[in-house]
């Protein structure tokens, strides 16, 4: 079942391959025509020239440094959505045809990827044969919808030469099983990565911390850029078509897949997770925190004023800067102790018995009671079955040394 999947992903590498290099082809022939979906050339040109070739490229390397791995064959078929994101309209409809079908795949592969990431089997290995079967069906249903539907959800003004009109009245409950089917592979391509961090081993929980680290900006992003900054501009959802920060901000978040995938399967700086995930809680909770003081401290300020004199005056946003400024320091470093209390147990348990014995070292002058302090100091944090400490008589009496010479 796995084999006949993998060919079949293979397959479709080709086909995207094939597709990525027509739609090459046509930007350098239309440079200045905008996508379908957002309307813009600049998104156009980033995603064909930048997002495409870097997806396809850690595709590949996954695939040539880790062989049998379907994260990497799953990434190139994703790379078909990417591509599919930069096709103009006026593209021959048969064309368009195709990319619209590959893209359906684009996103299957993605979460069907999440289930073999890491090490490219299915988790858990029990669930892997009805998982198998359910993508069939959900390909076989997905190729229904594609040949009934007379348009294009995206472009509508385009026509699909592939429509069926005797598919025309099952269109819909056609549609609503594609939904059904394709809901319990979602489902434990969110949750496969949490059962595999419980009983994988230390690498493939550092490679699903990499995964989850990117998966956790790239919503946050998606909130922060949908969601919050429309509300308090007051403006609409962002559209690449008329402006710039929008066009960052989707390229992005396209960046955070391979980028991801990459990082974690072929393990570059994999071991220093640990050290961004604890500043990224640290000073994303400091933020959050200062932000919240800030404003209150300039409503307070503001209300207090106007209550007083009847208006309002620069000095709160001057006294609230200063507090912000005299905050940040304690405020850290309350954030990242409760932080170390509650995550990283032992590396804070570590970091207190190390900065004792600096003081100890510092303080200490009787030689017996320093020799007890380091021992206590390695048993705590290396916990061996059993320490000594030896000293050589030559450093306990150097001016008897030197006599001596």
């Amino acid at each position: 079942m796995k084999t006949l999947f993998a060919r079949l992903v293979l397959l479709l590498n080709g086909a995207a391959l094939a597709l990525a290099g027509l739609a090459l082809v046509d930007f350098l022939l239309h440079p200045l025509a905008p996508d379908h979906i957002f309307q813009s050339a600049l998104y156009r040109g980033v995603a064909i020239l930048a997002l495409t070739p870097l997806t396809l490229l850690v595709g590949f390397l996954v695939l040539r440094r880790v062989p049998g791995n379907l994260v990497g064959p799953l990434l190139i078929l994703w790379s078909g959505s990417v591509t599919f994101s930069s096709v103009r309209p006026d593209i021959h409809p048969v064309l368009f045809a195709l990319f619209s079908f590959l893209d359906f795949f684009g996103w299957v592969a993605l979460f069907t990827m999440l289930l073999h990431f890491p090490d490219g089997r299915i988790y858990p290995p029990g669930a892997a044969p009805w998982i198998y079967r359910l993508l069939g069906v959900v390909v076989f249903i997905i190729s229904l919808v594609f040949i009934s539907t007379a348009t294009f959800q995206t472009t509508p003004q385009v026509v699909n030469p592939f429509y069926l009109p005797a598919l025309e009245n099952v269109a819909e409950p056609i549609a609503q099983w594609a939904v059904l089917f394709f809901a319990p592979i979602i489902a434990m391509a969110l949750i496969s990565p949490a059962l595999r961090y419980r009983r994988g081993s230390l690498r493939e929980r550092q490679q699903i911390k990499w995964l989850a680290l990117f998966g956790g900006l790239s919503a946050l992003y998606t909130l922060l850029g949908l969601i919050i900054i429309p509300l308090l501009t007051g403006g609409e959802v962002m559209n690449p078509g008329n402006d710039l920060f929008a066009v960052i901000f989707y390229l992005t978040v396209g960046l955070f897949p391979p980028t991801a995938i990459g990082v974690a399967v072929l393990r570059h700086r994999l071991w220093d997770i640990d050290i961004l995930i604890r500043r990224t809680l640290v000073y994303g909770s400091l933020t959050a925190a200062l932000a919240l003081v800030y404003f209150g401290l300039v409503t307070l300020l503001q209300a207090s004023l106007s209550a007083i004199s009847n208006q309002q005056s620069e000095i709160t946003n001057v006294l609230s800067t200063l507090a912000i400024a005299a905050l940040f320091t304690p405020l850290r470093r309350g954030i990242q102790n409760a932080i170390d209390r509650r995550f990283y147990r032992q590396k804070y348990n570590a970091e207190r018995v190390l900065a004792n014995l600096s003081a100890a070292l510092r303080d200490e002058v009787e030689l017996d009671h320093l020799k007890n302090s380091i021992l206590r100091v390695v048993d705590e944090t290396v916990q061996p079955t059993h320490a000594s400490l030896w000293l050589r008589e030559a450093d306990l009496h150097p001016g008897k040394r030197s006599a001596e010479g």
